[in-house]
């Protein structure tokens, strides 16, 4: 039975769907959710099971026997709606109940994306030089200088962490005419170590003993805070110390044995320093890339027109909140939302706070998946062959039968269905974000593929034909990449 259908085109790419139910059919769900309800409740006068429909519908109500059977029979009205209109949705949609009488169900429906890169393959953005400077290799070769360092004497001003040597006597001075003063220490060579975290009682006595020099002596004067804890509370004492010796960070002198000793593939200093830059560049480089990913990503955004329904949002945020889960699972804390609350925040404010991350993702997952369809980017079985090798090994290694039946089974898992979507989707965009850098750095290009012709391909109400979305159906290629996205990161 043919199903009374409009459409209203809403904002952002979305489309509502309103569906009204034949009365017949309604009536028919009605008595079979009464025959349901009948054998659950003992209507007086009547068996379970055994009392008419009108009597049902007056012990129970009619709103309890349309919950019976209201979602159910509108997924089944929406997929026949799909299947009458022709329209394909880019994710599942919203279902509403408009009105009972007669039974109209409300769908907003999530249309494709419209993605318009605009003249991208003009795009130009600027790379900034990677420089490394003679600071940055001078402080990486005193960081060796530390690790190599040994403890000995030294002849240089006292600080922090260094093991000195003192005499030290400290006096309180009588008070009054009968009293005697008071020895808090008399110590000689006495071994101490100024601490600025953990400092030695009474206060400032660590600071005082700082830049002294072996042989030097000093005066001074320290009192104990009044709500201190010491028996001294409150008193002030006299110091005299004598530093005899200091014991400190002997640092190697930077010459060809230092770098010697510091790995046996360098010879000289320069050698050594030769090292350092190149390992600085390439770690520098691939920060580097990432900010510079960053930015071409945003400037291709920038010029593109995007048009897209809400749930490519919301999608994103769900994909991070399960990403956040997974990891506090490695924690043993199972519940996301219990921990959020914790914190102070309920989920749903927990989930604005993440829309402004999640807007950026999905803006560069969808500029991406667009990217490779125009580019006419495709996945090889050698490629996806070499990446399962990658990550689980090739097939013919060697090892025990039972690893190896193992081993065989994931691959197999990985070259099909879900596991196979995944692996495409990392691949296309890695591929993708590679022909982007080589865009945007005027790299020399292969020709853009032949677009179909306009038209060509059936769409109903201006849908664009995508694939099947529903809750069942494998991920658009858009949501895909929005998880790998989380995994991986926004960079390569």
């Amino acid at each position: 039975m043919a199903l009374s259908i409009t459409t209203e085109t809403l904002d952002q790419r979305q489309l509502a769907l309103r569906v009204t139910v034949d009365q017949s059919r309604v009536d028919a769900e009605l008595r079979k959710a009464a025959r349901k309800v009948a054998g659950q409740y003992r209507i007086p006068g009547f068996r379970k099971g055994k009392a008419p429909y009108h009597l049902v519908v007056q012990y129970v109500g009619l709103p309890a026997l349309f919950e019976e059977f209201l979602e159910d029979l509108g997924k089944e009205v929406y997929q026949q709606a799909l299947s009458e209109t022709g329209i394909e949705p880019y994710a599942v949609a919203r279902l509403d109940v408009d009105s009972l009488d007669p039974l109209v169900y409300k769908y907003i429906v999530p249309l494709d994306p419209e993605i318009d890169l605009g003249d991208y393959r003009n795009l130009r953005v600027e790379e900034p030089p990677i420089e490394i400077t003679d600071e940055e290799i001078a402080a990486k070769l005193e960081s060796y200088r530390r690790e190599y360092a040994e403890s000995g004497p030294v002849d240089r001003p006292c600080v922090y962490g260094d093991l000195l040597t003192i005499d030290v006597k400290s006096v309180i001075p009588a008070e009054g005419e009968n009293g005697a003063e008071i020895v808090v220490l008399d110590e000689t060579e006495w071994q101490v170590t100024p601490d600025e975290e953990n400092p030695m009682d009474p206060p400032g006595f660590d600071q005082a003993l700082l830049g002294m020099r072996p042989g030097e002596e000093k005066e001074f004067t320290l009192a104990w805070p009044a709500d201190s804890q010491s028996i001294y509370a409150g008193k002030q004492a006299h110091f005299r110390v004598k530093l005899h010796k200091i014991e400190g960070e002997v640092l190697p002198e930077l010459n060809d044995e230092f770098a010697q000793m510091v790995g046996p593939d360098f010879q000289t200093l320069d050698d050594l320093k030769a090292s350092i830059r190149a390992s600085l560049l390439e770690e520098r480089k691939a920060e580097a890339e990432d900010e510079y990913l960053g930015k071409v990503l945003d400037a291709l955004i920038a010029q593109s027109k995007l048009v897209y329904p809400p749930v490519v949002v919301e999608d994103q945020i769900d994909v991070m909140i399960s990403e956040m889960e997974r990891q506090l699972r490695q924690y043993g804390i199972e519940s996301a939302e219990s921990y959020i609350r914790q914190m102070g925040m309920e989920m749903d404010a927990y989930r604005e706070s993440l829309r402004p991350q999640a807007e950026t993702i999905a803006r560069r997952n969808l500029v991406i998946s667009e990217l490779y369809r125009k580019e006419g980017l495709t996945v090889s079985e050698e490629e996806i062959d070499a990446r399962i090798d990658r990550m689980v090994g090739p097939a013919a290694e060697e090892g025990s039968e039972e690893r190896d039946a193992s081993r065989q089974a994931l691959r197999t898992m990985m070259r099909t269905g879900g596991g196979r979507a995944v692996l495409e989707s990392q691949i296309l965009r890695e591929k993708a974000l590679d022909r982007l850098l080589a865009i945007a750095r005027g790299e020399e290009l292969p020709p853009l593929p032949v677009e179909p012709i306009a038209g060509a391909a059936d769409s109903t109400d201006g849908a664009p034909s995508v694939t099947e979305s529903s809750a069942e159906e494998a991920a658009p290629v858009a949501e895909v990449t929005a998880n790998v996205e989380a995994n991986e990161g926004e960079s390569r």
